[in-house]
């Protein structure tokens, strides 16, 4: 039996329940406020990051890094391409998305230097727009960890007040994502009430 240690505001978390519902895992999870750490997670993490995985004798955190193990360990349904070149380039898209998406979106959250921020945000998703009018995903096509990776984000800019209706194939994107079966069962209930 896998262990979850888990935050239901965490994108971080978020994403990782994603891919434990892709994969139809059977998980104990434990929610966890990012002030009030048990003391069981800090005996498995010192560190006390969320998410925090236990699978048997490992025990790992980083949400990148647990998507990752996840998805090697089970393989079916694969959510990393099958080419060396593709999967580097998911691995850029996850790297870049934490880098500036997670980034963004935490310093609109937060409300620091919001007018900057926010065109900031608003030019990287009309770039990511213009790019997902060539291909459904980020990756060839493919429903890959990139999306996953993207999805709690995206999930979230209402709660921050930022407008998607004039990047038609940004919300196409973002239909598809959170029409997904699994995107519905990961979604904790703090999630579910982000969009009434």
């Amino acid at each position: 039996m896998i262990t979850l240690y888990t935050c239901g505001a965490s994108p971080y978390s978020h994403s990782t329940r994603i891919v434990l519902a892709e994969k139809e895992l059977p998980v104990e999870m434990f929610e966890v406020e990012p002030t009030d750490k048990p003391a069981k997670l800090l005996e498995l993490n010192p560190y006390g990051k969320l998410p925090t995985l236990l699978d048997r004798d490992t025990v790992l955190f980083e949400s990148t890094v647990v998507n990752e193990y996840l998805d090697e360990r089970y393989p079916h349904p694969p959510l990393k391409p099958g080419s060396p070149a593709e999967r580097a380039q998911m691995r850029l898209w996850v790297l870049r998305a934490h880098d500036e998406l997670y980034s963004l979106y935490f310093k609109l959250a937060e409300g620091k230097a919001k007018d900057e921020t926010a065109q900031q945000m608003q030019s990287y998703l009309e770039a990511m727009d213009v790019f997902l009018a060539r291909q459904p995903y980020f990756v060839e096509g493919l429903y890959t960890l990139a999306d996953v990776t993207v999805a709690p984000i995206l999930w979230r800019l209402p709660t921050i007040g930022v407008e998607t209706s004039k990047m038609p194939n940004l919300e196409a994107y973002m239909d598809s994502l959170f029409e997904r079966p699994a995107f519905e069962r990961a979604l904790s209930e703090h999630e579910q009430m982000m969009h009434g």
